[in-house]
């Protein structure tokens, strides 16, 4: 198989060589790598048919379905720009989405239209449409050209729209198959939304990459989540840590982690303790801690699991592909073992912001792409991630990092999960405030949570308050919100 530019270019081969595989499955439905060609190219045809073009823009929302799957490639098939847009943004948002996309259509599923309500916008339901009787396709689109416009993670206002190429997508989706070694007997269940980066890229892309089978969760839901795993054992497991501490900590987590190969977990850091965990549970698992980000089509770094035992707090090295440096507040490179911003080049890097010209400038530096992440690297070349530079809690002029004290809250009996945030003080500025999930059946003490991290950090970054919630608050992605749980913080306490 020749490499490919496009993911058009992955199915075509596998709906010839592989015509009669399981391509994607959701519940009972299911279709072959010939039949999603087939499909997908009808479902071009009928958008090219209602005036589509290349270049137009197309919005898709509505949970994970093959659905779903059918019109992004079909819109991508066209030189179109399929318009991936989290569902669960407000009417409002998707109204303000649609003006700045200046969209051509949109396609929502039944549950999903109350979102157009006041969009200008042609809405076309998603699982309503006809099979054209011809078809009469242009030539793929250039693999550089814009294929997909994925929104960042966002708590308030319109998040910005990371336009990719159909390059960046397959190159980012075969990253995955070039260090994990995949192949088409592999397969895995998407439990985070097709809209994001670990839905349409780490799993859907990479399986249509190397032939193998992906199996969609409508959305997350316990139950839907352990019969999908009874059904269709994964061999590929990914998440956020945090959804991957939740399938962990399940009755039926040998359901979920028993047949699978490999687990690569990244979105943010997880905590030494729950690592060793899932290596003491299913010591057979692959383990690779891996970090990424929209704006990059995913993959930057990748911890191989040899390396997870002794040195499981990092992301690891960079990515096939992948150049990086650590910068000061000045873009100028830090020293080994000095905390700086993260800056990353390569063939995944997004083309810009869509219509945003002043954070395009802001986010990128020539070829570079600005994180806003902060880490530090070893002399190894071990990237170790620090936070957000917005996320620095600074108390009194002294600089926390939330990850780091989260890691080693981690290890505290009783916690399932916790995030660090700074709560405004009218002195010190900001003060630290854990939010913390408990676990199940298990007690959780503040007192020893407070010896704990004395014994381990500055005095100044140990936090004196502990507000216990049900469940943490989470984004669309299952990253924790760290804007809502300040939010909460602040509640509990009466400001």
């Amino acid at each position: 198989m020749r490499k490919p530019e496009r993911l058009w270019d992955s199915l075509y081969h596998w709906a010839e060589h592989g015509f009669d595989r399981t391509a994607v499955r959701h519940g009972s439905r299911l279709l072959t790598f010939a039949q999603l060609t087939k499909e997908a190219e009808c479902r071009a045809q009928w958008l090219m048919d209602l005036g589509v073009a290349a270049g137009d823009r197309v919005i898709v929302v509505g949970y994970n379905s093959i659905d779903w799957v059918v019109a992004y490639l079909g819109i991508m098939r066209l030189g179109a720009i399929a318009v991936l847009v989290n569902n669960r943004i407000s009417p409002k948002q998707m109204a303000d989405c649609a003006s700045l996309l200046e969209a051509k259509l949109a396609l929502a599923d039944i549950k999903h239209q109350y979102m157009f309500g006041i969009a200008d916008v042609p809405l076309h339901v998603l699982e309503a449409w006809e099979r054209p009787p011809r078809l009469s396709l242009p030539a793929l689109p250039a693999a550089d050209d814009p294929a997909v416009i994925s929104f960042t993670s966002g708590t308030t206002g319109l998040p910005k729209g990371a336009v990719l190429s159909a390059r960046a997508i397959v190159e980012a989706s075969a990253t995955y198959q070039r260090f994990l070694n995949t192949g088409p007997d592999d397969n895995t269940i998407v439990l985070s939304p097709l809209f994001h980066n670990t839905g349409f890229i780490d799993q859907l892309g990479h399986m249509l990459i190397v032939g193998g089978e992906t199996v969609l969760v409508s959305e997350f839901h316990r139950k839907d989540a352990i019969e999908a795993f009874r059904l269709s054992p994964s061999t590929f497991v990914t998440a956020v840590p945090s959804v991957l501490r939740m399938l962990m900590l399940m009755d039926e987590s040998d359901l979920i982690f028993g047949p699978a190969r490999l687990v690569v977990f990244g979105g943010s850091p997880m905590p030494p303790a729950w690592s060793r965990e899932l290596d003491d549970r299913w010591p057979h698992l692959e383990l690779v801690h891996g970090y990424g980000l929209t704006e990059f089509g995913s993959a930057c770094t990748f911890l191989p699991p040899a390396l997870i035992h002794n040195h499981g707090a990092s992301v690891g090295f960079p990515a096939p592909g992948v150049r990086m440096r650590l910068v000061d507040d000045q873009d100028r490179d830090v020293p080994t073992g000095a905390v700086g911003e993260i800056w990353v080049a390569g063939p995944t890097r997004m083309l810009g912001y869509w219509r945003c010209p002043a954070e395009t400038a802001r986010k990128t530096r020539g070829e570079w792409l600005r994180t806003g992440d902060l880490g530090k690297m070893d002399q190894n070349g071990l990237l170790y991630l620090s936070g957000r530079v917005d996320d620095i809690i600074n108390r009194g002029g002294e600089k926390i990092l939330p990850s780091h004290v989260e890691c080693l809250l981690s290890e505290c009996r009783g916690v399932a999960n916790c995030t660090i945030v700074g709560m405004p003080d009218p002195v010190l500025n900001q003060v630290p405030v854990a939010v913390v999930e408990c676990r199940e059946g298990q007690e959780f003490s503040c007192n020893d949570a407070v010896a704990h991290l004395t014994a381990n950090l500055p005095c100044y970054a140990v936090p004196k308050n502990y507000v216990i919630v049900d469940r943490l608050p989470r984004m669309a992605s299952g990253k924790i919100d760290r804007t809502a749980a300040l939010a909460l913080a602040i509640a509990r306490s009466g400001q």
